[in-house]
């Protein structure tokens, strides 16, 4: 995140009212942090794609067409506001550009807003750490996530495990992704980051389920532990879903894998990955995934056995995926990520392996500047006949489109080809 003109001093008051304005004129602005005054910073970036795509295996296909998309674009405000020397209060507010492209609506016909993305007020101690609330990603993902070096989601401004990051060829950070599927932003939520200490910090994340839709409570919490040494970076998360459990209905009825809220089911990943640079310029990463879903299913009265019953059980998959870049000169990065979804075991619907995935991503980036890069890319997924992986950061529909319930056809196996450029600011 790149600010320009030099520290400038105002007063509490005042600074809010140039806030505002600056907002509003997107322009990039820092003010000093000092007690009784407010420091803020516009920042962001804008992220275009001109790919072909097509998506064909299952019963029904995406047929090849081009299209220009969004890579998750964005626009923010962060501000401190110092209260001694130790304290400090921390405030920002994210909004989604996602869509531009398309006016500002999804496939799904959703819209953003200037707060759709990580935003939050909390308070940031020296030496007791960080206490965040608000919209804001879990500890699974922003403490050993796989958008930036080790969590974050910085797209292509970094080098870490997912390499292509806030692109279609991006491989992790969604439920629909092969790797990393753990990882959410979580509403309602409250989130704590240790100080770090001697390359170690911890975090910790709840979001509470404030709908409690069919009298469920779908709270969600993570932990995280990062460890940091020289060019190695370690780290391990889990993630907890309450009363959510494989759909098995939707499954049945040809929609493919996905969950939902049940009770007596409980949803769980945890995850190890580890990035290191060595002296050829040359960035290594790797994971591990394992995912272990619960489930209920309705049996109903048959000759054998007139009662209904739940059977209750659980599903276990594991991810994985590996990546390389290797810097060239000064302005030239050669990028290769790799990923494999194993075999759902228990599955109720069709055979452990119909649930299985993998992907490759494959391509360059050309920094121009500071500010602005240029990217190449080509991506390939392979679906099995009940899997569903998608392109990252602009999926593929092909029932349903236009709508909330809008997904990619079970077995449909997404390409994608195409060129970039983004701009930061």
């Amino acid at each position: 995140m790149r600010t320009s003109p030099p520290f400038k001093r105002r007063a509490a008051a005042p600074a809010a009212a140039t806030l505002a304005a600056a907002l509003l004129l997107a322009a990039p602005a820092v003010h000093a942090a000092e007690a009784g005054a407010l420091s803020y910073k516009i920042y962001g970036f804008v992220n275009a794609e001109i790919e072909t795509v097509k998506a064909k295996g299952g019963t029904t296909p995406y047929a090849q067409r081009g299209r220009v998309t969004d890579g998750n674009s964005r626009l923010g405000v962060y501000s401190t506001f110092a209260v001694d020397a130790d304290l400090k209060a921390v405030l920002q507010l994210e909004g989604s550009l996602n869509s531009f492209d398309q006016g500002g609506v999804s496939d799904t016909g959703s819209t953003s807003t200037l707060t759709s993305r990580n935003s939050y007020v909390g308070l940031d101690h020296v030496q007791f750490g960080r206490l965040l609330v608000g919209n804001y990603d879990s500890a699974y993902r922003s403490l050993v996530g796989s958008g930036g070096a080790m969590g974050g989601n910085l797209g292509l401004s970094v080098l870490g495990l997912d390499l292509w990051n806030n692109t279609s060829a991006q491989l992790t950070g969604n439920a629909y992704s092969v790797f990393s599927r753990g990882e959410a932003r979580y509403k309602n939520s409250v989130h704590y980051f240790s100080p770090e200490w001697h390359g170690l910090q911890a975090a910790a994340s709840y979001g509470f389920d404030e709908a409690r839709s069919a009298g469920l409570n779908r709270g969600r919490s993570s932990l995280a532990i990062k460890y940091q040494t020289g060019a190695l970076q370690v780290g391990l998360a889990v993630d907890q879903q309450q009363k959510t459990g494989v759909d098995i209905d939707k499954g049945q009825a040809g929609w493919g894998f996905r969950t939902t809220g049940q009770d007596g089911a409980t949803t769980r990943f945890i995850k190890l990955v580890a990035t290191y640079e060595l002296p050829t310029r040359t960035t290594l990463g790797v994971g591990i995934e394992k995912a272990s879903y619960g489930f209920q299913q309705f049996i109903p009265p048959s000759p054998g056995n007139i009662y209904p019953t739940l059977n209750n059980g659980r599903m276990r998959q594991t991810g994985m995926m590996a990546s390389i870049a290797q810097r060239v000169g000064e302005r030239t990065t050669l990028m290769l990520s790799a990923g494999d979804l194993g075999r759902l075991s228990n599955a109720v619907v069709a055979t452990p392996d119909d649930y299985r995935a993998s992907q490759v991503s494959l391509g360059a980036k050309y920094k121009l500047n500071d500010l602005l890069t240029a990217y190449a890319y080509g991506t390939r997924i392979r679906n099995h006949s009940q899997q569903g992986v998608n392109l990252g950061q602009a999926p593929l529909y092909s029932a349903n489109t236009g709508s909330a319930d809008a997904y990619l056809s079970p077995g449909d196996s997404p390409r994608a080809f195409g060129v970039g450029l983004i701009a930061n600011f």
